[in-house]
């Protein structure tokens, strides 16, 4: 693929949601589509919630010029793959809207879930012919068809709702989801050997403008969170780009690849479930126990020792809120990059 090709699919998408973010900005203040504080969340006013729009709108142009650029033979694709594209389209839309209504009027978890259970079977029935599900784990063991189908789907829903539990903090998910598809994309770049790296880079340079260009509303002080919307739509994506790309290897390593650029949303998932089972409530059930609360809760009780009342007067408690935010982001950014790395290091020479 050319090279004005990789540029152009990154530059489009990181504009459209640069320019589309600051209007859905205006749209959910004008009709007061706000996440309003409350006792597990840590912003203290209004604050617009439907991120997603812009994220899903950037990605939607982007995937249809790779649909123009396979036809016009810019972008060189063999026939199955380029029918993963309208399949792959297909579910981000289910998973967008099934995140954006929950966004508007908030959907019972259970009703969430079947939801997403039928989006992610349609994708993985349908991508048989094409090759679209995990067909073999730990490098030689193929898997029976009906195993095949139930670990696609488990791992598109898993991971899809692994960044909805991460995005507790200003930036974080979408900072996280733009490491993971950065790993993914060096991936693809550096093998173009693998089986699907082209269609794998250019869903990752998609998803990676669009990203960029809503992050700058997103980091902390945040004009606009991810929503709903946005965490399903990141996590589908990057759930389809190792289905697409990693699990098509014959390699142990390729089970293990993906896993270990999305380890932070995917073991603090695990342990969110394990701390609600031995605490016998629903593993549903929202709590402030996250990674991410902990290491707030941390980092305020460490600044707030270094920062005197008497120095810092009124402005003490918004400063103090402040640093541990952007600081607990930035930490989290910076665990999520060192695994993203070791699994670009190993999988561009395994």
């Amino acid at each position: 693929m050319p090279t004005a090709v990789f540029a152009g699919l990154l530059i489009i998408s990181m504009v459209l949601s640069a320019l589309i973010t600051p209007l859905v900005v205006r749209l959910c203040r004008s009709y007061d589509l706000l996440d309003m504080p409350g006792e597990r969340k840590v912003h203290t006013s209004g604050t617009p919630r439907l991120g997603g729009v812009a994220i899903f709108t950037a990605v939607s142009v982007g995937m249809t010029l790779t649909t123009f650029g396979v036809w016009g033979e810019l972008i060189q694709l063999s026939a199955s793959q380029a029918r993963m594209i309208p399949l792959i389209y297909a579910g981000l839309c289910g998973f967008f809207f099934i995140g954006f209504f929950d966004d508007l009027k908030s959907i019972p978890a259970l009703w969430r879930l079947l939801m997403q259970l039928v989006v992610a079977s349609f994708v993985v029935l349908q991508g048989g012919a094409v090759g679209l599900r995990i067909g073999s784990v730990f490098g030689s063991y193929v898997l029976p068809e009906w195993l095949s189908i139930l670990v696609s789907v488990l791992w598109i829903v898993g991971v899809v709702n692994t960044f909805n539990w991460i995005d507790g903090l200003d930036g974080l998910s979408s900072g996280i989801g733009l490491i993971c598809t950065l790993a993914f994309m060096m991936i693809a770049m550096f093998r173009p050997d693998l089986p699907n790296a082209i269609l794998s880079l250019a869903l990752c340079l998609v998803l990676a403008g669009a990203i960029i260009g809503f992050m700058p509303w997103n980091f902390h002080p945040a004009k606009i969170f991810i929503g709903d919307g946005g965490a399903f739509s990141l996590g589908y994506m990057l759930a389809v780009i190792s289905l697409v790309g990693l699990y098509k290897q014959a390699a142990l390593i390729s089970f293990v690849l993906p896993v270990l650029i999305l380890v932070l949303p995917i073991g603090d998932t695990l342990f969110a479930i394990g701390r609600r089972l031995l605490a016998r409530r629903p593993i549903t059930q929202a709590d402030d126990k996250h990674i991410h609360h902990r290491l707030l809760a941390r980092l305020s009780r460490d600044y707030r020792a270094t920062m005197p009342e008497a120095e810092y007067g009124a402005l003490r408690d918004e400063l103090l809120r402040s640093r541990a935010h952007r600081n607990t982001v930035l930490s989290l950014y910076g665990f999520a990059a060192v695994f993203a790395l070791i699994a670009v290091l190993v999988g561009t020479r395994a």
